[in-house]
């Protein structure tokens, strides 16, 4: 358990949903990717949370092992001509970018939360 009496998995869980860290009741995104200042619930402050590169990081790992590398298992990407083949790729890759998006950047900043991380300003 880390100071805050919330376990690291609570922590990654609640941030999966995009709730605050500290109560996991309201939301800490005010749109879609743009994190409230403070929880409006428990008063705490989410905006000193560095967030910015690492959750893009993350979901381009996680794009990359979940749609590129299965991609070159599959026979139709090399049965079908290029021309087919790299719009549905590159479409698959988009989309999945921006649905993993939100939920890789809500753990991310609970994890900064649960360790403590603050920016220095």
């Amino acid at each position: 358990m880390a100071r805050h009496g919330i376990g690291l998995g609570t922590a990654l869980l609640r941030g999966v949903q995009r709730k605050c860290p500290c109560c996991g009741e309201a939301s800490s995104f005010r749109s879609y990717l743009k994190i409230v200042d403070v929880c409006p619930v428990c008063h705490t402050p989410l905006g000193i949370y560095p967030c910015d590169d690492g959750p893009a990081y993350v979901t381009i790992v996680l794009v990359g092992h979940l749609i590129i590398a299965p991609a070159f298992l599959l026979p139709f990407i090399w049965l079908y001509p290029l021309s087919w083949v790299v719009p549905v790729l590159v479409g698959l890759i988009g989309l999945f970018t921006l649905i993993l998006l939100p939920f890789v950047k809500g753990a991310f900043l609970n994890l900064m939360w649960y360790l403590g991380l603050k920016q220095v300003r």
